[in-house]
Parts: structure tokens; C-alpha cells; sequence
């Protein structure tokens, strides 16, 4: 970059030598000497990375699959070891009353017989009302007493509620054969998270209570890595800082302790530890190619960007 001055372009050590040759520019000199003035405006300092050792490695989901009701273990459909889905078939209990239970509901939903019934006799008693009206429409001619056209009338209305009420009673035998189903799926365990099986607790006979934990699924793809920084710290961090992670167990080969892996900062204390005086942070880290392990330390590199979000905000 360049200096101008009256549209004559001057590189900034051009300038300080002239002027360094004229007393009466000593002063402007020294002046743009003592700023520092160059060609390149200076970049803002890059916020200093923080160092956090000594930090645990753990599995940020984990799941211990219990049963939601009493009864035997009909099916174990995973070992240990074996990689499951969200939502996949783990373990079903027998369940022959329960689908018994379904299939009864579903055949109350395919009888409409006591609608149609119902229509049918309103039909009846509409046309017995209307053909007793019809006779004594001769006010000469009084064939049906009143008290009879009464009763008629109120037969004709009292069918017409029964219409209502057996569409009611149908109605709710669907709610009950969508009850029965959902009763019956609690006799089937599904895994509520993707991962490995690291236990089995329960074989296939086993009698179960609710609340009975059949089995533990781990996810170890997404890690979670907690250390402590000190309350300075605290503020040069915020949730979403990137952060690399390194193992620094002395045991591992320098082909594993030079292995990165990369993650962003999720949660940062707000309560200082009482006796350290230390503030409790946690990364999600990925897991690439499966090389950390619960269990081992690490070192974890925050990279704050506090600075930068606040150089651009102004």
C-alpha cells in the first residue's frame, strides 16, 4: 500500500527519507516512526489458543434399554457387539394376549350392524308418526288420539338418539383398537439411540419387570471431552469454539498421540469450582476412524473466537 499526498504516489520509506532530510519534517518523522506507519495496515491480533490437559474422553450418548412392562422374553435380536439404528427392533416379550387383544378390537370395528339397526328402526317409527299425522289431518276426523301421536313422536325421536348413540359406541371401538395397538407395541423394545451393544443383560426366556434393563448401547462416533480452564479463561470462550484434541497418554504410539481431531465447544460452566477455583467445560468432539477411547486423557486446543465476533460486529 502507498501514501498520497496531492496525487503523487510515494512509498511510506520514500517519504520518512525526505522527510528525514528536511528539519522541517524531523518531527513528522519521527511521528510516523513511532506508529509504526507502513504500507500494510496492521491485522488484529489473533486471539491466543488455550490450552486445557488432563481432560477425560467419554461417550456423549449412551442408553440402558429397560423394559416398559412385566413379562418373558420372547426375543433377544442383538449380541453384544452388534451395531444398531435409532429406533431398531432390540428385544420383543411374548405377546399372544396382547395380540389377541388387537385382533378382537379390530373385528368390533368391522361390525356396523347396530347402526344400521338403528337406522332401520328410525325409519319405522318415522313412518308410523308421519302416517299417524297423516290420518287425523281431517280436524273432523280424529283417528289417532293425541296421546297415541305422542308416543309415536316420541319413538321416532327416541330412534333417531339411537342412530347417535350406536355411531358413538362405533367410534370408540376404533379408540379401542388404536389402545390395543399401542398396548401391544410396549411388548416390543426398540433401541432409542444408534450404536454398539457393549452389554447384555437378559437372554431370551428371562422373565422381566418394568424398568428391568435388558441391555446398554454406546455411541462412540460423537465423544464428549471435559476438562477444566481457569476462570480468566472463562471469558475469552463461548459455546460453538472450534477446539482440536489430542491423545496424551505416554503408552500410545506417536502415530496415535499425533492423530487431531476436531469438535466445537457445547457447554461452559457458569459456577466456579470451589477449591480450584476452576470452571468446568465440555467439547463434542467426532470420533473419526473410531481411534479415541472412552477412558483415555487428552489434551483439548480451544481456538477463541470471541475477538473475531466482536471485530465484525463493530
Amino acid at each position: 500500500m502507498f501514501l498520497y499526498r496531492k496525487s503523487v504516489v510515494c512509498p511510506v520509506n520514500d517519504l520518512i527519507f525526505m522527510v528525514m532530510n528536511n528539519s522541517r519534517f524531523t518531527i513528522l518523522a519521527l511521528i510516523l516512526l513511532g506508529f509504526g506507519v507502513t504500507g500494510i495496515p496492521a491485522k488484529a491480533e489473533e486471539q491466543e489458543r488455550i490450552t486445557v490437559n488432563n481432560c477425560s474422553i467419554a461417550p456423549l450418548h449412551s442408553a440402558k434399554i429397560a423394559s416398559d412392562r412385566p413379562g418373558v422374553l420372547e426375543l433377544m435380536a442383538v449380541e453384544e457387539g452388534d451395531e444398531v439404528e435409532a429406533d431398531q427392533l432390540f428385544a420383543r416379550l411374548r405377546d399372544d394376549a396382547a395380540t389377541a387383544a388387537v385382533e378382537i378390537a379390530r373385528k368390533q370395528t368391522e361390525n356396523d350392524i347396530e347402526i344400521r339397526l338403528a337406522e332401520k328402526t328410525s325409519e319405522v317409527a318415522a313412518a308410523e308418526f308421519d302416517q299417524a299425522v297423516q290420518a287425523n289431518s281431517d280436524p273432523n276426523l280424529q283417528v289417532v288420539t293425541r296421546y297415541e301421536i305422542r308416543r309415536l313422536k316420541l319413538s321416532a325421536e327416541q330412534t333417531r338418539l339411537q342412530i347417535e348413540q350406536a355411531e358413538h359406541d362405533f367410534a370408540v371401538k376404533k379408540l379401542e383398537l388404536i389402545e390395543a395397538a399401542e398396548r401391544l407395541k410396549e411388548y416390543q423394545i426398540n433401541t432409542p439411540i444408534s450404536g454398539v451393544v457393549v452389554r447384555r443383560f437378559k437372554s431370551t426366556g428371562e422373565a422381566v419387570q418394568q424398568g428391568t434393563e435388558i441391555a446398554e448401547v454406546v455411541n462412540f462416533q460423537i465423544l464428549k471431552v471435559e476438562g477444566f480452564i481457569d476462570v480468566a479463561d472463562s471469558w475469552n470462550i463461548r459455546q460453538g469454539d472450534p477446539v482440536v484434541v489430542r491423545l496424551e497418554s505416554p503408552n500410545l504410539s506417536s502415530k496415535i498421540r499425533d492423530m487431531t481431531f476436531n469438535g466445537n465447544i457445547r457447554f461452559i460452566d457458569g459456577a466456579v469450582t470451589p477449591v480450584s477455583e476452576k470452571i468446568r467445560i465440555w467439547a463434542e468432539v467426532r470420533n473419526e476412524g473410531s481411534n479415541l477411547k472412552p477412558g483415555l486423557r487428552a489434551t483439548l486446543e480451544i481456538l477463541p473466537t470471541t475477538a473475531d465476533s466482536e471485530e465484525t460486529s463493530d
